[in-house]
């Protein structure tokens, strides 16, 4: 599946002549309905190559030698990827032929452009970035690895035991002293689970969510590790000894997504107060200006509508507006797919983040202006004189 690393290298791929294809498909679950899926696809294929036909031959014939290598790359392996979103990418003059599942569903859509389209690959990592989960109780611990709806067992930790404590000895001083063995042992095997997990974690960019009984969560989560403890991103409570891999999977992925939803509203919170001291724009314009002067250090993306605009092939500078020449330095402007993919793709190059809040309905703040994207600001935009 795809990870954040290789979103950021595939944004290193550009071709001026925007000979570069990425074909987004949800592929149905169901064998019987790929054939459905295929005209789909190759009626969108058609539309890109009669896009294009006013585009010099040498760029038709990278193009179509892009179109033929995503088909074939669908065709080969389309029953390996039935039920997931699958994102094929191909520009043959950069040697570039990716193809992924992405672990949410996408829109199936056919982009060429002058470097791989992201924004559907950021909007997954951001919905269903795969993550670890740990079921712990005073003696065992479970971890597994999910990716979308696949679920993996990665380990099974058993700390140290003590002698069944259900007799006392003289005046309960057995008992008291086997009991305080016990939680001494349990907090032990707490911390070395913590410190595994705290390895796992520092590989890679994974979130953690926990499972187990309620006392148990809350006695593991404090052997956590500060910078372990901001990475988890839910609990949920489940007998360890009656639990299936399905369970742990449906349980952590509820836990994860009430947590993500309450994150959006978090980030749509403090947009509208960063926007109310000007810390913070709102629409397609302000954030383009915003972007265009490494001014963004968060954008948030809300929906999925996509909005067409311009790029300067001089200085770069993105606008919304149909306009003969850059207004920045006057050179000749190229027409953009979408500008929210275009500021996503800068943002993330210039070190900034990325958010998307598009689940979040009328849940958001009501100052908060109904657009496409806004920005959290590193400082007060400056607007320089033109």
């Amino acid at each position: 599946m795809i990870d954040a690393r290789q979103v950021e290298r595939l944004l290193g791929y550009r071709d001026p002549d925007g000979a570069v294809v990425s074909l987004y498909v949800d592929v149905p679950a169901q064998a019987v309905a790929v054939r459905e899926m295929f005209v789909r696809v190759d009626n969108l294929l058609a539309e890109q190559a009669d896009s294009s036909r006013d585009a010099p031959h040498a760029v038709r014939r990278e193009l179509a030698d892009a179109r033929t290598q995503v088909h074939e790359a669908l065709a080969t392996h389309v029953r390996d990827w039935l039920g997931h979103g699958v994102a094929l990418l191909a520009a043959p003059s950069l040697g570039l032929k990716e193809a992924m599942p992405v672990s949410w569903p996408v829109h199936t859509q056919v982009v060429a452009g002058s470097r791989p389209y992201v924004r559907p690959l950021l909007s997954a990592l951001h919905h269903a970035r795969p993550y670890y989960v740990v079921v712990v109780e005073r003696r065992e611990a479970w971890i597994f690895r999910v990716d979308g709806e696949s679920i993996e067992s990665v380990s099974k930790l058993v700390g140290d035991g003590v002698r069944d404590a259900s007799h006392a000895g003289w005046a309960g001083y057995e008992e008291y002293n086997t009991r305080h063995r016990a939680a001494e042992l349990a907090r032990r095997h707490y911390r070395s689970t913590a410190a595994t997990v705290e390895k796992l974690l520092a590989a890679n960019g994974r979130d953690l969510v926990v499972g187990g009984h309620e006392v148990g969560i809350v006695e593991f989560v404090g052997q956590l590790p500060d910078a372990v403890r901001r990475r988890l991103v839910g609990t949920f409570v489940v007998d360890p000894h009656t639990m299936t891999a399905g369970d742990v999977r449906d349980l952590s992925a509820r836990a994860r997504d009430r947590c993500r939803r309450e994150h959006e509203r978090r980030v749509l919170a403090e947009v509208a107060d960063r926007e109310a001291n000007g810390l913070a724009v709102s629409g397609i314009e302000a954030c383009g200006q915003a972007v265009n002067r490494g001014q963004a250090a968060m954008l948030v993306v809300r929906g999925d509508a996509v909005v067409a605009g311009y790029d300067c092939e001089t200085c770069g500078e993105l606008t919304p507006k149909p306009v003969a020449s850059c207004p920045h330095c006057g050179g000749p402007l190229r027409p953009v797919y979408d500008l929210v993919d275009e500021l996503l793709a800068r943002v993330v190059q210039q070190g900034g983040q990325v958010e998307f809040a598009d689940e979040v309905g009328g849940a958001g703040p009501p100052d908060l202006p109904d657009e496409p994207v806004s920005a959290m600001l590193r400082g007060r935009l400056v607007r320089p004189d033109r």
